[in-house]
């Protein structure tokens, strides 16, 4: 095997390989990258078995064939050649990497060996502009549980009813949706889609979409696949139950409603958060009073913090207490200049959303002091 090919394309090919290559595999193959040179094209597989991508770049083949090597080892040293133009060789069980003077030989395994990323047929799938499914992922992944123990809550449950397209994420203390409409109608459906996965794509997918380029989602029983451009993407489905009467939880009525500035607000959650980041439950109060916010956080380690804004607030007094990354990271994720927050007394989920939007709601339970 001997191609050539710019720098960039393949850095940015590794980078979106290398996130489905296995951290700790269970055999070494696990931990490499499959790269097949044909044609006028290089192959790069990653499949660490949960997760498989494939994507391709343009590159110059003077001889074709496949190996498959270390894939973190591989990045780095690309990463780090000094010419924009990159020149591989393969002589018996060696890749030479050749670059401005720089280059690596890297052992390699058997293209044979590796287990290739699967593309399983199936008829049930839906269409999605990339910009809008990249906004969704972007708009609840971050809400997802980190308990292993509660897989369901781990990923992002992807839910189709008939032209709406919903993404849900849950860890039972707070809870993010978003809907959106597609252009034409589907079966209903609805599974669970790690959320690594979905990191690694958004990360992939253009936040400008100067093409009005598409992303095809298909799904069956145990796997999903995400193709669009060069890529191709196979993950597979966590199994269970995602709770079905997730919207009881939503408030439909308000005892108290404030709305003010965004940026105003995600300044004064990032100044108090710097007391309260090493407290139990990360617990900050904030205090809802005619003419503005009041936010308070307390360390017995370090001392207080406190921080004032303005607010407009419909209803009666309230104090609640959150954990103050919940509150941080919908802030981060939110588009608008004014942010909205609708409350029923202290002991109850308040609900955060953009004014005049409705296909997006972010609920977050407040911890008790």
């Amino acid at each position: 095997m001997k191609f050539s090919c710019y720098k960039s394309d393949l850095t940015e090919a590794l980078v979106l390989v290398i996130r489905a290559v296995a951290v700790k595999p269970m055999t070494p193959i696990l931990a490499g990258i499959y790269l097949r040179a044909e044609g006028s094209s290089l192959e790069l597989q990653g499949n660490n078995l949960t997760t498989g991508i494939i994507t391709r770049i343009p590159v110059n083949v003077e001889e074709s064939g496949a190996v498959v090597v270390s894939g973190k080892r591989l990045q780095e040293f690309v990463r780090n050649m000094p010419d924009d133009t990159i020149t591989f060789t393969t002589e018996k069980n060696i890749l030479k990497v050749e670059s401005g003077g720089a280059n690596v030989e890297l052992l390699t395994m058997r293209a044979e060996d590796y287990p290739k990323v699967a593309m399983p047929e199936t008829e049930n799938y839906f269409k999605i502009r990339t910009t809008v499914f990249r906004e969704m992922i972007k708009r609840t992944v971050f809400a997802v549980g980190k308990d292993d123990s509660r897989p369901v809550f781990t990923g992002v449950c992807i839910e189709l009813r008939g032209e709406e397209l919903r993404l849900v994420t849950t860890n039972a203390s707070r809870l993010a949706l978003i809907k959106e409409k597609l252009p034409e109608s589907y079966g209903d459906c609805r599974f669970i889609v790690p959320a690594n996965t979905l990191r690694g794509l958004m990360f992939r997918l253009e936040p400008q979409d100067v093409d009005n380029n598409y992303i095809t989602v298909r799904y069956a029983t145990r796997y999903a696949t995400f193709e669009f451009d060069n890529v191709f993407i196979n993950a597979r489905l966590i199994e269970g139950e995602f709770p079905k009467n997730y919207e009881k939880v939503i408030p439909k009525t308000f005892s108290t409603r404030a709305e003010m500035d965004t940026k105003e607000l995600r300044k004064a959650v990032d100044f108090v958060a710097l007391i309260s980041k090493d407290t139990e439950y990360n617990a900050t109060r904030f205090n809802f009073a005619d003419g503005g916010l009041e936010i308070i956080s307390s360390n017995p380690q370090i001392g207080d913090a406190t921080r004032e804004i303005e607010a407009a607030i419909e209803g009666e007094e309230i104090s609640i207490a959150f954990n103050v990354d919940y509150i941080a990271e919908v802030l981060k994720v939110l588009s608008t200049e004014r942010v909205q927050i609708g409350l029923n007394g202290g002991e109850r989920p308040a609900l955060i959303r953009e004014p005049e939007n409705e296909q997006y709601i972010y609920i977050a339970t407040p911890v008790h002091l």
